[in-house]
């Protein structure tokens, strides 16, 4: 599968050649970006023209799957929430002079130097909660079916079936267990949407 990568935003997207005089992607919602070429298209021209659209890709692909990317725009402040599994849970701010994050007694936690400018404490918290519910992915998605599953890098799609194992988007966490197995057995049944 060929991927696209811009700065820290990744597009996996797959070729099909078909007879036809255009160039044409799709966005699946479960199998992520899909592009319908000529049987004779060169590969540079296929790179090409998905880095040309790729704005347009990233727009559409957040803007379906918002409840995702809400975890982006976190600030530090005490009225946001984080998803984790279905559920939202507070996060609590505090001013400390080491920077720490954690999930205790349903609640998470975000300290920081007082001296930090606001985008810093944002960028901060926002790495922090990423890698967290990444960490989370790699353990909660393998008790959810009794295929092997892994959780990986966002790369513009939802999932990806191998001969013998799952793929999954680590986003998908913030999801309730019920719709996270609906994605793996559309996946393990190769749906399209």
């Amino acid at each position: 599968m060929p991927t696209l990568t811009f700065g820290e935003k990744t597009i996996a997207y797959t070729v099909e050649r078909q007879d036809v005089s255009f160039i044409k992607i799709y966005l699946d919602d479960l199998n992520g970006v899909k592009v319908t070429v000529s049987p004779h298209k060169e590969e540079a021209r296929i790179q090409a023209f998905v880095e040309k659209k790729a704005d347009w890709i990233f727009d559409k692909w957040q803007q379906t799957h918002e409840d995702l990317y809400a975890v982006d725009a976190l600030t530090a402040s005490d009225h946001e929430k984080i998803t984790y599994l279905g559920r939202s849970y507070r996060l609590k701010t505090e001013h400390q002079d080491e920077a720490r994050f954690a999930f205790q007694k349903g609640t998470f936690l975000f300290a920081y130097p007082e001296k930090w400018t606001e985008e810093e404490a944002n960028g901060h918290l926002r790495r922090e909660v990423n890698g967290w519910l990444f960490r989370k992915a790699g353990e909660k998605f393998p008790t959810l079916s009794d295929w092997p599953i892994e959780a990986e890098e966002d790369e513009v799609k939802l999932g990806m079936k191998e001969d013998d194992h799952i793929h999954l988007n680590w986003r998908l966490v913030q999801r309730s267990k019920q719709k996270i197995q609906k994605t793996i057995e559309d996946l393990i049944h190769e749906k399209t949407c």
